[in-house]
């Protein structure tokens, strides 16, 4: 029983086509940003004013913007920053939205009330107005843009994480590791957690292309990153200066975050259909 829901499992994986596209696109994606020192043909900050707006050369293999700096060179670096930055932000949405969505579903009752009312509360309002609201009041910049969109964001994390918590605790399994006389805490972050994080992963994934779109959105506005720093938001900005007569320097970082925010959803959407809960549960019931 359980070899063949390891073989279903294999041919999900092996036909998931959207899980291979994203798959592709993503690695195409990171390696730029990943290795731009070493791929980039300048420095992306050095600004030639001879040179501004040139059409691709061998030097220069997609021209130069407005100030004289390698387009290319910006947009590996501009695409590493915000990918950083995304990820950071994705990354600290989930750390709070599954620890909140953790300790409601184990604990219930008061805790449980209480934090169900403040995940409601965030849905309320969209995340991108809290975050706008919130860089308005701290300012621009890259420490207080990851803060406000970290504290934005969270509880659709933590409603899985406790919807999943509430079914998993109920087990034979949990009820036998509690007998033992563990603490709560060791209950929750080695036996539970684990066995309730698979229908995350599909979304946390879907949520980093949001997190990428939220950072290049308040950086376009001036609400990002600090004038100078290339990210692809800032980019699309500055590139808006001269779009009649330019309009690469506006569409290449837009076709960059397009792609990004493609990969990230094609890649969601092929985990969620092989991370299925309800096949998922049937598999670890079978390895159990």
């Amino acid at each position: 029983m359980l070899q063949r829901d390891l073989e279903a499992l294999r041919e999900k994986i092996c036909d998931n086509k959207k899980l291979h596209m994203g798959f592709m696109v993503i690695g195409i994606v990171m390696f730029l940003a990943l290795f731009a020192p070493l791929v980039v043909p300048h420095n992306p900050s050095a600004i030639d004013l001879t040179n501004r707006i040139s059409s691709p050369t061998l030097e220069y293999p997609l021209g130069t913007d407005y100030m004289g700096r390698c387009l290319l060179s910006m947009l590996a670096f501009g695409l590493r920053i915000s990918l950083i930055i995304a990820l950071i932000v994705l990354i600290s949405r989930v750390i709070l939205g599954v620890t909140l969505g953790l300790i409601a579903g184990y604990f219930g009752g008061f805790l449980d009330r209480l934090i169900t009312r403040v995940i409601d509360c965030e849905l309320v309002f969209p995340d991108i107005v809290l975050a706008l609201v919130l860089v308005g009041t701290l300012g621009p910049g890259i420490p207080n843009l990851v803060l406000a969109l970290s504290i934005v964001g969270w509880s659709k994390y933590a409603r899985i994480i406790r919807s999943t918590v509430i079914t998993v605790k109920e087990k034979g399994f949990v009820e036998s590791v509690r007998a033992l006389g563990v603490s709560d805490g060791y209950i929750m972050w080695r036996h539970i957690l684990p066995n309730s994080i698979a229908p995350l992963i599909p979304v946390a994934t879907l949520g980093v292309g949001g997190a990428l779109l939220s950072v290049s959105g308040l950086s376009f506005i001036g609400l990002g990153v600090e004038a100078g720093t290339p990210e692809l938001g800032m980019m699309i900005k500055n590139g808006f200066a001269v779009f009649p007569r330019h309009p690469q320097l506006v569409l290449m970082p837009s076709l960059l975050i397009i792609a990004c925010v493609t990969g990230f959803t094609l890649l969601g959407d092929g985990l969620r259909d092989i991370l299925d809960p309800r096949k998922m549960q049937h598999l670890h019931d079978n390895m159990m």
